[in-house]
């Protein structure tokens, strides 16, 4: 017998590997949530990106081995971006050809946030890593929206888009970016990052659905998402159906599966019959 190794996330990278092994991932939010309807004040001058399908496909970098990444950038990849919860990428993400798009995860550090931004030369900044879970950033919304307007609505002045606060898919979720958005009237969102892990479709779509139902005008990126279940071929069937069908909706920007780790099994081929 022949011992093989295969790469977890193959097929999100290039979906013509057809002897891929879905990962799954270590799950930190849940997976339902209801919201009321709210508003946002958005700048009608910044146009919104409309990247064709496959286009959109990033990889939320959560590797260990520097090499990894290597199997993302090739010929046959469809990611357009990478992104690893922080503002400063590593050299191998820096130089691996495929745009780094940096987060201000949290609170810490924002007052150097305009000089990192400027000196990466980011047309693009992620902010606040689920500030609505007590696990990661944790943020009062308020308290956000003012961390917001001081440190990083004057990035727009350099032509930077904004992501707003990545939210889970929790309980917690939808309330929490309600009232950012209430306590940041004069916030420039370009568009609105969300998080969701859960079983199956069906509750993926409602919340991509009920997020898009609460803000019409804004393009909605998935940052982290994954289907939960420990089955391997439910996981790629889960990852099949939910690129095709965002890869077709003009409203959804970008995503990316959580996460990007490499993740070999061993198992064994009988060579023969």
């Amino acid at each position: 017998m022949l011992v093989l190794s295969l790469v977890s996330s193959a097929f999100f990278v290039a979906n013509v590997v057809a002897h891929v092994s879905a990962a799954n991932s270590v799950i930190h939010s849940s997976s339902s949530s209801s919201s009321s309807s709210t508003t946002i004040a958005t700048n009608s001058a910044t146009p919104k990106a409309t990247p064709k399908p496959g286009a959109k496909r990033g990889l939320a970098y959560a590797a260990t081995n520097p090499s990894d990444i290597l199997k993302a950038n090739n010929t046959a990849s469809v990611v357009s971006w990478v992104y690893n919860w922080g503002l400063n990428p590593p050299d191998y993400l820096a130089d691996s050809g495929i745009e780094f798009i940096p987060m201000q995860w949290g609170a810490a550090d924002i007052e150097n946030l305009a000089v990192t931004v400027k000196g990466l030369g980011a047309k693009t900044l992620l902010a606040f890593n689920e500030p609505d879970f007590d696990q990661q950033s944790n943020m009062n919304a308020t308290y956000a929206a003012q961390l917001w307007m001081q440190y990083i609505e004057p990035l727009k002045d350099s032509g930077v888009r904004l992501g707003g606060p990545a939210i889970s898919s929790g309980a917690t979720g939808q309330p929490w970016l309600t009232d950012f958005m209430a306590a940041c009237s004069q916030c420039t969102i370009d568009f609105i990052p969300f998080h969701w892990y859960g079983d199956g479709t069906g509750g993926f779509y409602d919340y991509l659905y009920q997020l898009h139902g609460q803000f019409p005008n804004q393009t909605l990126w998935i940052t982290e998402f994954a289907e939960t279940s420990s089955n391997d071929s439910v996981v790629l069937d889960f990852l099949n159906q939910t690129t095709t069908t965002l890869d077709g909706l003009d409203w959804v920007e970008r995503y990316a599966w959580f996460g990007y780790f490499v993740r070999r099994h061993r198992i064994s081929v009988r060579l023969q019959p």
